[in-house]
């Protein structure tokens, strides 16, 4: 990642990140897999704060279809079905855990959860969440998403964010 300055603050370069969200909402797996052998080289240090901040504003956007447990469990078998014959594997509960995490913000029934598996879950949900979107709401949630990515890095106690 490419860290650089903006009026006098470090500013990382997260695009990588965000392209490889762009790419997994329009399931274009050849580019996927390119955008995977970058950010083998350039690292991965940030796709969990990247995938956190997208998963976050996607899952608040679709509130409205969120409004009971019933909805959370239909849109989550509603993705592992539309995952079948992919080398995605939803973990419903999981997945239905982080989808009431991020719409409430009780972050207590994720907080044990390995991040990783975290990570792994908001990606394919996300594919879910973001599959309808247009090419220019895509570009603008994205934008939406390296805004709220770059706050919650300004925000975290030095360490870093997950």
């Amino acid at each position: 990642m490419t860290v650089t300055e903006v009026a006098g603050t470090p500013v990382t370069d997260r695009s990588a990140y965000l392209e490889l969200i762009r790419e997994l909402a329009r399931s274009d797996a050849e580019a996927y897999r390119q955008r995977c052998a970058e950010l083998d080289e350039q690292g991965w240090s940030e796709l969990g704060l990247v995938v956190g901040a997208g998963f976050f504003l996607a899952a608040r956007r679709r509130l409205a279809t969120f409004s009971d447990q019933a909805a959370i469990i239909q849109f989550v078998a509603d993705t592992r079905v539309a995952l079948v014959g992919t080398v995605g594997d939803l973990d419903p509960k999981v997945a239905e855990r982080l989808i009431e995490s991020a719409t409430t913000g009780d972050i207590s029934a994720v907080e044990q959860l390995d991040p990783n598996l975290v990570i792994e879950v908001e990606m394919l949900l996300l594919w879910g969440l973001l599959r309808p979107l247009s090419d220019d709401e895509l570009s603008r949630f994205l934008s939406d998403v390296g805004s709220l990515s770059h706050q919650w890095a300004a925000d975290a106690p030095t360490g870093g964010v997950r």
